[in-house]
């Protein structure tokens, strides 16, 4: 039975297998899928150099005023007036002051924040490594998919066609050819189904890593932890936003030292002629001016730095109790799903057995059809379930490393 529709199928299954077979021989590790990641990550490939502008920050910050300097200058003249011959002419400079300590907080503001954004680099890559380790899972699983629909529909296609003969030999009825035929167009369903999912995770495979789906290869289960209780302060994520309540307090200190805006201190290089025949005269004059400032503009902004760093304070302190949730669930999923895995492989080991008896029941004709394709779907149904069970193992144990603040790492 050569349809068109099973030439196309078969056609479909040419090309979607070919990039996976050659993956095989070339197929990379899920680190390695990691670092094409990094690469094409456009938030982390320019965070190296948001640091630097946190250095120079850094650096801006030892500057002996508290502000640039700023150039003045003014002229005096009576040359449309009176005309007697008065010129003053007035060259000057003025630096802002820092206030009382204010520019060693400011320092640590500003030491804060390098800190702050180096960790959040690291908090980054962390959550990059979750957007991997769900794509490669989900790809992987598509592609098992995938390959069960394949071996199904080939199954079914070798069913069908062992009915069509023994209808024609009159052994069996046509009801049982058409029972055979459903369970083949059946198959061929699920098997574009499968095609189709597997389709749309490998874009997002592609978007995510940058690579394509023909590099994923077989399955690369990361290795458990060592040990499965890691302290939760060395977590990205908290150490990023403990870094982030560390830039807040130092904000808030630094406010609650500028209680008015900075002084200014000038000097000025004064030349002036009173009339025609008087000499030119030279003055210096130091200058200063300091700004009175708001008690009640003073304390809105004490108040909102404040806010915020209680607000950061929070975060971290529910972040803390979230890591560790996270943590304790992940635990007890890879210790269920290890479980669930070994229950499945043996569930299919029976329904395999269990079904090739009825096959073999069935051409000696004590059984049949229906009964043979009821056993057919409960040994393919377990069978699924089985290797399925190994690929979300394999999640949950990088769903674990996730939880624990792991990044993938390069097999040994």
């Amino acid at each position: 039975m050569n349809s068109p529709l099973r030439v196309v199928l078969w056609a479909c299954i040419s090309i979607v297998a070919a990039p996976w077979a050659q993956a095989q021989e070339t197929s990379v590790s899920i680190a390695q899928i990691y670092q094409s990641a990094l690469e094409n990550d456009p938030s982390l490939r320019v965070q190296g150099q948001r640091i630097e502008a946190l250095k120079a920050g850094r650096r801006h910050a030892n500057r002996l005023s508290a502000g640039p300097l700023s150039l003045e200058g003014s002229y005096r003249s009576d040359r449309n007036f009176d005309n007697q011959g008065l010129r003053e002419t007035e060259l000057g400079i003025s630096a802002p002051l820092w206030l009382w300590n204010e520019r060693s907080q400011n320092q640590n503001v500003r030491q804060a924040e390098l800190q702050t954004g180096q960790l959040r680099f690291d908090a980054l890559k962390l959550e990059l490594a979750g957007q991997v380790r769900l794509v490669y899972w989900n790809t992987l699983a598509a592609h098992l998919d995938v390959e069960i629909a394949q071996a199904r529909l080939a199954g079914s296609e070798k069913l069908m066609d062992d009915v069509q003969k023994r209808v024609d030999a009159g052994d069996l009825a046509k009801a049982d050819l058409l029972q055979a035929t459903a369970l083949h167009a059946q198959a061929q369903a699920e098997f574009a189904r499968a095609l189709s999912a597997l389709s749309a995770v490998g874009a997002e495979f592609t978007e995510v890593t940058g690579l394509p789906v023909g590099a994923l290869g077989s399955e690369d289960r990361e290795p458990l932890p060592v040990s499965a209780e890691n302290d939760v302060q060395d977590h990205p994520a908290y150490q990023a936003l403990q870094g982030d309540v560390a830039v807040q307090q130092s904000r808030a200190d630094l406010v609650a030292i500028q209680k008015r805006d900075n002084p200014e201190l000038g000097l000025a290089l004064v030349n002036d002629r009173a009339a025609f025949a008087a000499p030119n005269e030279k003055s210096l004059v130091l200058s200063t001016r300091i700004p009175l400032g708001s008690s009640a503009e003073y304390d809105s902004r004490l108040l909102a730095a404040r806010a915020d760093e209680t607000e950061a304070q929070v975060r971290l302190k529910r972040l803390d109790t979230t890591l560790k949730a996270q943590a304790s669930a992940a635990r007890t999923n890879v210790e269920w799903f290890e479980k669930l895995q070994a229950n499945a492989q043996t569930q299919a080991e029976l329904a395999r057995q269990v079904y090739s008896l009825y096959q073999q029941s069935f051409s000696l004709g004590e059984t049949d059809l229906p009964t043979l394709l009821r056993f057919e779907q409960q040994a393919f149904e377990a069978e699924r379930l089985a290797k399925k069970s190994t690929v979300e193992y394999s999640t949950k144990v990088s769903a674990l490393r996730q939880a624990l603040g792991l990044l993938p790492e390069q097999a040994p």
